[in-house]
This record gives C-alpha cells, structure tokens and sequence, in this order.
C-alpha cells in the first residue's frame, strides 16, 4: 500500500479532516523517499471488496444515523455491479465506492461523499421494505449516476448505449436494460436528496431478481416514493425514511387532490391503472404498512408476487387477483383505504416560497428581499395517522417545557445575514374555506387567496426589533426592540428562542439567547387572544437563508435502544413475520391460530409488548412445529434461498432469520450455516436435490444449475464460417429494432449497397426469448472491420448495442 493510499484511506474515513491537496504534494514525495515507497495517485487504487469496507449505521425504526462509512475513489475504474457489462464510462465522470453501492458522478467528492451517505443510509430501509437483500451484495454493488445537469445526465446515457436522456418530465430514471439509476439535481436541495434515494430503490428493486416489472405502478413508484420521503440533519448525519407528514415535496397533499380529483378511486381501482399518481400510490403504500397486520399481509403478498413472477401484460391481472388471495377481507380492506385517505390531515402546506427542511428546522433557499415567504404548520396530534412523524427538535436551555397554550421557534442565524430580512411566526387566528379546502386537496390551489387568512405575524426585523403586525391590518404594527445584551449573544452564538404563552387575555413574549432574556407583553383588543389555538402555526421569513425550528408540546418522535428497522421497533420482528406465515399457510390445521397473534400485533401498534407476548411467540411455533412437522419447514423457520451468478460462479444465496443452525446437504457436500446471510458455491451443470435439516426437521427441493445466466436484453456475436449473432429478450415488454452488419476496410474506400450496410434485418423479441441469427456474408472479406449494431427499443427504452471485430 503506498503512503498516498494511506493519507487517502486515513482521511476519507475521519469527515472533520479534509483530503490532502497539493500543499502537501512535498510532504509525501519525502516521506516516499525516507520509506522507499513509492507514491500512487488514488484514481489508480485496486477497487476494494464490498466485504472490506465499512458501513456502520444505527437503525432505530425508521431513523438511521451514520457511525461510520468508507468511502473510496477509484477514477475511471468500473467496479463490479448489478449493471456489469452495461455500463461504462463518461468525459468528466470518476468512479466512487461505498459497501453497497457504486457511484459515477462529475460532481465535486462533498457531494459524492452526501449522496453515498445517504443510500448506506438508506439500505437497511431498501431491504426492510422488501423483506430481502440482493443475493450477490457482498460480491456486486448496485450501480448510481449522478451528473450534475440533465445535460451532463444525457452524456452518461448515451455512454451506455441509451439513445436519449432522462425522460423529459423526470428528475432521474432507473433503466430496465442496465439496472442502473440516473440522476441530475434540481434547484431544490431537498429533491437532490429525494431523487437519488428514489431511483435508488428502483435499482436495489430490480437487482434482487433482475428486474421490477413484476410489480404494478402504484409498488414500484408507491414504494419508492415512500421511503423517499423523508427528513435529513445534516448535522447529526442523520436520516428519517418513510416520512408520511412533511413540509416540502408534501405526497400527502398531493394524494388528497388526486384522490378527489379522479373521483376517489378504490384500492383496485388504482391497482388497475397504469397511469402515475404518486399521490395515490404513496397512499396505498402507507395504508398497508401503517397497521402491523396489514403489514404482514403487505410483506407476505410482495414475496408472492416476485415469486409468481409475472410480467408484460399479466403484471396488472397477477396483481390484482394476489391482493384479493393474499388479504382475506377484501371488502373490509376496501372500507379501510377510504377512511385512512379520508380522515388524512396534513400539518404542513406551503403557502409561498422555496422552503427546504433540515432535521426539525426550516430555512428559505432563496434570498428574496422583497416577498414574505409563509409555511403553515397546524398539526392535530389527535389523529390517527402519522402526524410530524420525524424526530423532534433538541432539547435547548432557551426553551423550558411547553403546553397546549404555548409555542416555541428556535432560530439558527446565518452569521453573515443578521441584519437582514426578517424571520418568525404567525399565529392562524382563521383560515378562510376555501383556504381549507385546499388543503385537503378538495380544492384547486391556484383558485385560493390565501392573502384572506388571518395571521397574527410575530417577525424578528434585522436582527434587532421584533414587530408584532397583522396581515389584515387590524391593528398599527408594533415593535419592540431587543435588548443589546441580547444582541450581543446573537452575535456570538447565533441563536434566538421566541416563545409565546397565554395568560389570561394577553401574550406573553419571551425572547432568549444564551445568557439573556427579555420578556414582552401583549394585549389586542381587535383580536380574542383567548380564542386563538398555539398549535395552528405559520413559519414567516424573507430575505435570509436562517434556520427556524417550531416546538410544540405533543411533538413526540420515538427514538429507542432497539436496533431495527421494524416501524415499531419490536426486536422480535423476524419471529412474528414467521409465525403470521406459518397461521396463514396452515390455517387449517392451526385452528384460530390468529388470535394470539392480533393480541401481539395490537400491543406491537402501542408499543407495549413485553417479554411475556416473546415468550407466547417462542410457544406457539414450538406447539406449530410439532402439529405441522417436515413439510412447514421452510414456512416455521422462515429460511430462504436463491441461486444466483457470480464472477461466472453459480453461488446460493441462503438467509437463516432463526436461532437455530441449517444442515445443507447437496450431492456430497455438506454444510453448517449458522443464523444469518450465507453464499455457498455449487457445483457446475447438475440437478439433484437440495436437503435442509433445521431444528429436528428435514426437507427437500430441486436445486437446478443452470448453463448460463439469464441478464436481459443483450447482444453476443461469434464469427467464424458465418457471423452467428446470439440475441436475448428483456424481462418484460414488447422489443423490436433493426439488427445491421456492416463492414469497412482498413487499406482503402469501398461502398455497399442497401445504404451502406453489408446486411440488415428488421427483428422482433419476447421476453426471456434467445434469438440465434445467422449472416452468410463473410465470403471474401478480410482486412477490415467488421461492425455489427443493434438499434432496438427495449420496454419502451431505445438502446444502440455495438461489437466490432477485426477481420
């Protein structure tokens, strides 16, 4: 390893060092000299091994923080991917690695380092929604391009063969061809984020069996779109997934006026329609996974359809008519989608200005001087729904404990912007109807005057004055200005805490800094101060980039000790997930086998399970075990397993979720797995049986090797006699093109006819089909170079493959 591998390693893996520059270029060349090593830039070092890098990250149900990450540039370098063989590079591009994943991107390494960040991050939420890993993970890593324009986007598109750019409404898309999600930032920093997140998941989809059109719209975008959604401290590095109530990029709106809007569909109804509403499918997706029995129906439904397999056309029908397998009260389902849509509330709406959330804090990415920009924030914690659900603002010593008759905001300066703009809250004495309406999405937005709410404005003015106004008019404004010790600690510290309280019929105003106070008093006599709620809310700001995080007493996010990914946080997930299977696999011979699990469910939605309800479980899959015997042994220990290609290997892939140890015996190997993830190797070209011995019971399955793996649409050509041109079909989707051989000579111009071409054919293939074309037209040519192209359009994605040989 040279000295420059070591500094590069050393301080990638500590982020409050920065990478060396040239400033200490001499430095190393000494040291060189002194070791005898010789030095290595690091776009040439050896791509490590997903297994020796490190991705260190505390899961907390929906929340992840990171520990720890390695992150490695490895220059033009392609690294092994899902996308291998399909994917190259581009002008201007490098290569980076983290554990999972690969990314090609021109952007500068904090950017890079970010979104690497964010996808470790966001792992073990990809495999928690799936229920599964990719089988090759600890091989392969899943491929990301992130260009940093739509245009510079298009440039690594047409690298891998793509005919065209990211499709011109879209923010990013994962290709079915090469498995491979594109991106390319928009103004918004919060979409930036979202984006990579979301074709992401696209790409982790379709990695675990090759593709994800076995799965209609509303699962691939639903989900996707869900885990997207979500909330990011910068600062703590810290990520909330899942994210059903936020401000910006709000699905929860948007769901509500697609529901009204097409005429409140049912949950078949939007099964069945192919269209994109991401409303919609964010909906249906947080209804199944906000119950933990619907949950279950959800997770045990996804691995039937992967397994069914469907694609093309019988994706919508396969769907459908699993739902209605798999959950056994349709109607009842049906009712419940509609109440959870239509008792939906969102806290958030943005009224006007470009508003980005970081943690519990807001901010304006604009510096509009002139525009009062306003987020309203009126939560009701009474829901039934997730309401703010991400986790809260820290604890300060500037804001002492809160009721229901009081508020708080903490603001965060931005040093260089104190004396500019202004920046606070409103509270919302009344909201018109129409402003209502809208809402709830039972309105068109642009149809509302929200200037006809009444606002009572509480607005810090440069930093030195706070002014109390309303929007209406209803009073002369009124200032008061702070007090110079106070301005002092803003000045050093940066921070302001406004909090407001009723007493009586007046307001109280404190205004808190680090080491001073300063309290206020207001009394109107045009406004009930009595009648006004402190939890209906507006952030108001203009004129500044400063952080302002709102507190509200019944704000409660629960972060715990338990490391999972389970949204309750139920350390015993994976044994529920299995016994929830096996009653409903063996309902009939585990009479009301449901009900002891609902009891578990119940207290799993409150939190409230204890050691006893661990104890029942433990119990009941004894009992079923020894009711059910050899034949429920895959179902009882929950143990799956997946043949897959490797580096030209046939490997399997076997995940033992329990306690107890597997015996796998194939022909005359045989193996010890313990709990956990493992790959086996197998042997070549053979068909025999896999045997798996698990807690005193035995069981049998074909264990098929295949000659060759099947990795969609791809273009292989051997020449010898004639040039014999072998073609594979896509995983789903009608494909046709035009197929062309064309030949050019090194020593001198020659012209054919048929536009130039030598031979070419018009060809049509069906999914999973393998094509062999031969061409007889190799008579007499030599000396030159042989071109063959394919011009296809693949499921709707047009794509140019090219081989060259030298003749």
């Amino acid at each position: 390893m040279s000295l420059f591998y070591l500094f590069h390693t050393f301080y990638w893996q500590i982020p409050s060092i920065q990478k060396p520059r040239l400033v200490f270029a001499p430095l190393i060349a000494i040291l060189a000299l002194l070791s005898g090593c010789k030095t290595t830039r690091s776009d040439i070092v050896a791509i490590p091994s997903p297994a020796d890098m490190r991705s260190e990250i505390s899961v907390n149900g929906r929340v992840s923080t990171l520990k720890h990450i390695d992150i490695q540039h490895v220059g033009k370098q392609i690294p092994l991917t899902y996308s291998d063989g399909k994917i190259a590079n581009s002008r201007g591009y490098d290569w980076w690695v983290s554990k999972h994943f690969a990314l090609k991107s021109d952007f500068p390494e904090d950017k890079v380092k970010l979104y690497l960040e964010l996808l470790e991050m966001s792992y073990p939420h990809y495999v928690e929604l799936f229920g599964m890993a990719p089988a090759a993970i600890d091989k392969k890593r899943i491929a990301v391009v992130y260009g940093s324009s739509r245009q510079r986007t298009k440039e690594a598109m047409l690298d891998d063969g793509f005919l065209r750019g990211v499709h011109k409404t879209a923010g990013g898309e994962t290709m079915f061809y090469n498995r491979a999600g594109y991106n390319f930032p928009s103004h918004r920093q919060h979409h930036q984020r979202y984006i990579v997140i979301h074709e992401t998941m696209h790409a982790f989809h379709m990695a675990l069996n090759g593709h994800s059109t076995w799965a209609p719209n509303w699962i691939t975008e639903g989900m996707a779109d869900a885990i997207a959604s979500h909330v990011y401290d910068p600062n703590k590095k810290q990520l909330t997934v899942m994210v059903f109530d936020r401000a910006p990029m709000n699905y929860l709106h948007l769901g509500l006026q697609q529901y009204y809007q097409n005429g409140q569909p049912s949950f078949e109804a939007i099964n069945d329609d192919p269209s994109l509403k991401r409303g919609l499918n964010f909906f249906i997706v947080h209804f199944l996974l906000s119950d933990p029995e619907r949950y279950q129906y959800f997770k045990r439904f996804i691995g039937q359809l992967m397994d069914a397999n469907p694609h093309s056309e019988n994706t919508l029908p396969t769907a459908n008519a699993l739902l209605k397998q798999t959950f056994p009260n349709w109607p009842l389902l049906e009712q419940q989608f509609a109440a959870f849509v239509r008792s939906a509330t969102p806290s958030f709406y943005i009224v006007d200005g470009p508003w980005e959330q970081n943690g519990a804090a807001y901010w304006l990415r604009n510096t509009e001087s002139k525009a009062l920009n306003r987020l309203d924030i009126h939560p009701n914690f009474s829901s039934t729904h997730a309401v703010m659900d991400f986790p809260t603002p820290d604890k300060t010593p500037l804001i002492n404990s809160l009721d229901e008759n009081s508020v708080a905001a903490l603001i965060d300066f931005e040093p260089e912007q104190i004396r500019r703009g202004e920046i606070g809250f409103a509270l919302i004495a009344d909201l018109t109807n129409q402003s209502l309406d809208a809402r709830l999405g039972r309105s068109k937005v642009e149809e509302v005057d929200f200037s006809k709410d009444n606002l009572l404005q509480f607005t810090l003015q440069e930093g030195v004055k706070l002014t109390v106004s309303s929007n209406q008019a209803l009073f002369s404004s009124k200032s008061i200005a702070l007090l110079p010790q106070l301005r002092m600690d803003i000045k050093q510290y940066h921070q302001l805490a406004l909090t407001l309280s009723k007493q009586d019929d007046a307001l109280v105003i404190k205004m808190k800094t680090q080491h001073h106070e300063q309290l206020a008093r207001l009394q109107l006599s045009q406004i009930d101060i009595s009648a006004l709620s402190l939890q209906k809310i507006s952030l108001i700001g203009r004129n500044n980039n400063h952080r302002i995080a709102p507190y509200f007493a019944a704000h409660d996010y629960l972060i715990t000790n338990e490391q999972t990914t389970n949204p309750w946080h139920f350390k015993d997930a994976s044994l529920l997930r299995r016994a929830f299977n096996t009653c409903v696999e063996y309902s009939a011979q585990l009479s009301d086998c449901m009900t002891p699990l609902r009891e578990i469910f119940s207290k799993q939605k409150s939190r409230t399970v204890t050691e006893t309800e661990n104890k029942t479980l433990n119990h009941l899959m004894q009992s079923w075990q020894s009711t059910l015997g050899d034949d429920a042994l895959f179902t009882l220990s929950g143990i799956n397993t997946q043949s897959y290609f490797s580096d030209g290997m046939h490997c399997l892939y076997v995940n033992n979720p329990s306690t107890h140890d597997i015996a796998l015996t194939y022909g005359n190997y045989k193996k010890i797995l313990a709990s956990g993830e493992h790959r086996v190797l197998l042997p070549k070209h053979t068909f025999q049986n896999l045997v798996i011995s698990w807690n005193g019971l035995t069981q049998q399955k074909p264990l098929r090797t295949p000659e060759k793996p099947f990795d969609g649409v791809k273009m292989e050509v051997t020449v010898r006699d004639n040039i014999t041109i072998t073609l594979t079909g896509p995983y789903s989707g009608a494909s046709s093109g035009i197929l062309r051989v064309d030949f050019t000579p090194f020593q001198s111009f020659q012209s054919f006819q048929n536009e130039g071409s030598l031979w070419q054919q018009p060809v049509t293939f069906l999914p999973y089909q393998t094509q062999v074309i031969e061409v007889d037209k190799l008579q007499g040519l030599k000396n030159g170079l042989l071109e063959i192209t394919g011009e296809f359009d693949v499921d709707g994605e047009p794509i140019r493959l090219v081989k060259i040989i030298n003749l």
